[in-house]
């Protein structure tokens, strides 16, 4: 008799489930978790009894190693508190030596950089010597553009080489640039603890904007009610680094498509190849410190979505790297170590003596979380930092851990093919 032998392990849980990663009707839906699957194809029965034996004591070893390194802070308080914004590029191209006037305005953005209070780098590119390739591609797709000339990309880990805005150096492209009220009123809501904030990038068509933003606030509001926070422990992985009240807590802002807006339009918009083609309305939500899920999009933006999207953020971390979780930061001027304070004093200060640039790769180890239960009544706040962001990364250690286990597994499987009789 022939078998087919599937296991499949989900160590954020330690059950069976499965992951999510899929564009759902009209809209993209990222829910990563870290799960394994295990397929043998076919097999005898005392091949697949043997691989049963073998798999069920691999699930039960990783299983019990995940548990010993949970963490039950929820995914959006953790990026609040640990995940600084990737920085965005911008590049001025001049020709010729700038005038003071550029100069200050350059200035002025290389300040705020070095300041972290904006996640982006800025350089300045004289196209009389201009000799890089891919600077050349860029100033290509400016056509004739009057310089100096401002162009945004993002950040470059994400890999997207095309701008996604670009305007005439002057004061007025700066402060378009840094700042807006929709980006404003986004800062001082996750500052104050809010557990995301939707954003409805509006078609233009009212009858759809309108239909969209009254099932997301609907929606929004009863899942206030029925997510659970995770249940915070004793141990030091659990410890919240700030003093921002920790709840369940959602809002929604329409996003026109207006002159003021349009970086953080372009931002939105260019975070997938097809957006700027759709004439739907599309919904992101943004949690951490301005770290936006890829859309809800049109017929997409339905109250199971909405549900998933938002249980992610709530439920315990199981992602490792800040780069490999879902989403993109959006481009924000914001003093987050002062917004972001336990008693006056900046996180920074609280939870590390070292300052990093901003957007500098880190790992942010997050180990897998129990299930969801009440908050707890009392919440402690870490005065220092927890003893898995120090010394050996746990994180790498389980990975080492569970791809040994593969192997072990692959190899067991083999052997008891090579001796044990065909049926």
């Amino acid at each position: 008799m022939q078998r087919r032998v599937v296991i499949r392990a989900d160590f954020k849980t330690s059950k069976v489930t499965r992951s999510v990663s899929e564009r759902v009707g009209e809209s993209s839906v990222r829910m990563p978790s870290l799960t394994l699957r295990v397929t043998f194809g076919t097999a005898s029965r005392s091949r697949s009894a043997w691989c049963k034996r073998a798999a069920v004591a691999l699930v039960i070893v990783m299983s019990g190693f995940a548990v010993a390194h949970a963490c039950n802070v929820p995914v959006f308080r953790f990026a609040l508190e640990r995940w600084r914004p990737d920085p965005y590029r911008v590049t001025v191209f001049h020709r010729g030596p700038p005038s003071d006037a550029d100069r200050v305005l350059v200035d002025r953005l290389a300040d705020q950089q070095d300041k972290s209070l904006i996640n982006l780098v800025v350089r300045t590119i004289d196209v009389s010597s201009l000799d890089d390739e891919a600077d050349k591609a860029l100033m290509a797709t400016l056509g004739q553009p009057s310089l100096p000339a401002l162009v945004v990309q993002y950040p470059a880990h994400l890999q997207l080489p095309m701008p996604i805005w670009s305007g005439f150096l002057n004061a007025e492209a700066i402060a378009q640039l840094s700042d807006s009220p929709i980006r404003a009123e986004v800062v001082r809501r996750l500052a104050e603890g809010q557990t995301a904030v939707w954003l409805l990038l509006e078609c233009g068509q009212p009858d759809k904007d309108d239909r969209a933003a009254r099932l997301v606030e609907e929606q929004l509001k009863q899942l206030e009610q029925e997510l659970k926070l995770p249940e915070l422990t004793d141990a030091p992985a659990d410890k919240l680094l700030t003093g921002t009240p920790l709840q369940v807590a959602f809002s929604i802002v329409r996003v026109p498509r207006s002159a003021a807006e349009q970086p953080l339009v372009q931002m939105l918009l260019h975070a997938e190849s097809d957006l700027l083609e759709r004439s739907d309305p599309m919904v992101f939500p943004v949690f951490g410190r301005g770290r936006a899920l890829l859309p809800l999009i049109g017929a997409g933006v339905t109250a199971e979505n909405i549900h998933d999207s938002a249980a992610f953020l709530v439920g315990a971390c199981s992602c490792e790297v800040k780069e490999m979780n879902p989403g993109f930061d959006l481009l924000l001027a914001a003093d987050w170590d002062s917004l972001l304070t336990q008693d006056g004093v900046p996180l920074t200060a609280t939870a590390s003596g070292d300052r990093h640039p901003p957007g500098e790769a880190e790992l942010v180890p997050i180990p897998a979380g129990s299930s969801a239960g009440t908050a707890a009544s009392s919440i402690a706040v870490q005065s220092q930092p927890s003893s898995s962001a120090v010394g050996i990364n746990p994180t790498l250690v389980r990975v080492s851990v569970i791809s040994l286990g593969i192997v072990v597994l692959i190899a067991m499987w083999l052997v008891s093919g090579r001796d044990s009789p065909r049926e």
